[in-house]
């Protein structure tokens, strides 16, 4: 089976230094992670939508943003993921921009390397995903926003499974089954 991951907010903590980073943009101070109900961040009380693109396009153009971002995986889920690789396809899926200053893909590659994926391939998009899940006939798809979990589970015939986070607990969808944690994944393979 093919298996499309997401990575920011799936295996990689992009939340807390976004949030690091409107805190210094805005001046206001500490931004609780609770207080991100929704993952546009238009929910929130002193956030604009200017701000945070404005702080999107800037960690966009930083590659060691990319670089630093912290694994949301336990070490021993890294190695359970890349022995599911051994049985099954495993290919990333990111709406991470490329730029013409850095090498996007080589960055998030060499990220993948460094928590345990041995041969990871990763595709960019800016378009839904249900385009590439799609095109790449994938079976299991795993995000944690709202958004892409119901243009997946819309659009395709795959499986979605979204990571239970503060900013999606108001989605639900019926072919959208919610995890609490990676594990939920593993066992499901384990039984394909």
């Amino acid at each position: 089976m093919m298996i499309g991951l997401d990575i920011d907010g799936v295996l990689a903590n992009f939340i807390t230094p976004f949030l690091q980073m409107l805190e210094r943009r805005t001046g206001r101070g500490s931004i609780d992670p609770a207080s991100v109900t929704d993952p546009n961040f238009m929910q929130h009380p002193f956030l604009t939508k200017e701000i945070v693109l404005e702080c999107m396009e800037a960690v966009s153009y930083d590659p060691e943003f990319w670089r630093t971002l912290a694994p949301l995986p336990t070490p021993e889920q890294w190695q359970a993921l890349d022995q599911i690789a051994g049985d099954h396809d495993i290919v990333f899926i990111t709406h991470r921009w490329v730029r013409d200053t850095y090498d996007i893909s080589q960055v998030t590659c060499d990220w993948l390397r460094y928590h345990g994926v041995a041969d990871p391939i990763v595709h960019f998009t800016q378009d839904k995903k249900s385009v590439l899940v799609r095109e790449l006939n994938i079976g299991l798809f795993v995000d944690d926003r709202h958004e892409n979990c119901q243009d997946v589970a819309t659009e395709t015939d795959a499986l979605v499974l979204m990571p239970h986070r503060p900013y999606n607990q108001e989605f639900d969808h019926p072919r959208v089954r919610r995890i609490q944690q990676l594990d939920e994944l593993f066992d499901y393979l384990s039984d394909k």
